[in-house]
């Protein structure tokens, strides 16, 4: 009898032993499970952040490429950069390092378009004009200073916008992996953004030209009534010369307008 009882314990035991060991195994499988659920739920997570991150910062990427700063009437629009910061992390270092850039761009080119607004520079060799500023030209000479400083400062930001190296050199002392420093890059940058670049910056050259060769052409012109103040003057809304030689060479040099202008 005693005998049947161990016989039954030792299999009871086993019994036991063996559901241990099943449950053991169903823990260290739960277990594993909840891991990989964690990790899928931690690759889905990164994914979705990268992912949702990089495209909001193409969109906005995209939306300073697209920026206008004047509309069809030539009327400058306010305030046509959104510089809030959309993304976040080394994301919002990319964006506010294209956006810092863009206004300096943006304020440098609507600076020039208000100092060359209008009939400003035509003007300036009126009668009515060398009537009221002359025959020093004070007025007219400070103007022509600070249409050439503007058009200096423009130059300056534009030319270092439109140069590929100085671009993309933007992001090389942010304080981001070389991973962000890359992406910048590939958004600044790509094929035909750099052909864009090019042809963009042949067109900006040409209009400088002009601007900086009607700046010069009035500038001498202005300076030439100054300097001979006591050659001429007003009559009938008419410049009246005294001498002979002056009223030449004034004619010379109103006649010498630069190819670009005509």
């Amino acid at each position: 009898m005693e005998e049947n009882e161990e016989v039954l314990k030792e299999e009871l035991n086993k019994e036991k032993n063996k559901e241990a060991k099943k449950n053991s195994k169903k823990k260290i499988i739960i277990t594993v499970i909840l891991v990989l659920v964690v990790v899928f739920l931690l690759i889905g997570g990164f994914i979705f952040y990268h992912g949702n991150q990089l495209g909001t910062l193409i969109a906005e990427v995209n939306k300073i490429a697209e920026i206008e700063i004047a509309d069809e009437s030539g009327n400058l629009i306010e305030n046509p950069l959104d510089t809030e910061i959309k993304t976040k992390g080394s994301y919002a270092v990319i964006e506010k390092t294209f956006k810092d850039y863009m206004s300096e761009v943006v304020t440098s080119t609507q600076n020039l378009l208000k100092t060359f607004n209008g009939d400003k520079m035509s003007n300036f060799l009126t009668i009515e004009n060398i009537k009221e500023d002359g025959p020093d030209f004070i007025n007219t000479k400070q103007e022509i200073s600070v249409m050439k400083q503007t058009l200096e400062d423009f130059d300056n930001v534009v030319s270092e916008y439109f140069d590929e190296e100085k671009l993309l050199a933007k992001i090389d002392d942010k304080d981001i992996s070389d991973y962000y420093k890359e992406l910048y890059k590939k958004l600044a940058v790509d094929e035909e953004s750099s052909k864009q670049l090019k042809e963009n910056m042949e067109k900006i050259e040409e209009s400088e030209e002009i601007l900086e060769d009607s700046i010069e052409y009035l500038e001498k012109i202005i300076n030439y009534l100054s300097d001979n103040k006591n050659y001429w003057q007003i009559i009938d809304d008419q410049i009246i010369f005294t001498s002979q030689e002056k009223l030449n060479e004034y004619t010379k040099m109103a006649l010498d307008v630069p190819d670009s202008l005509q």
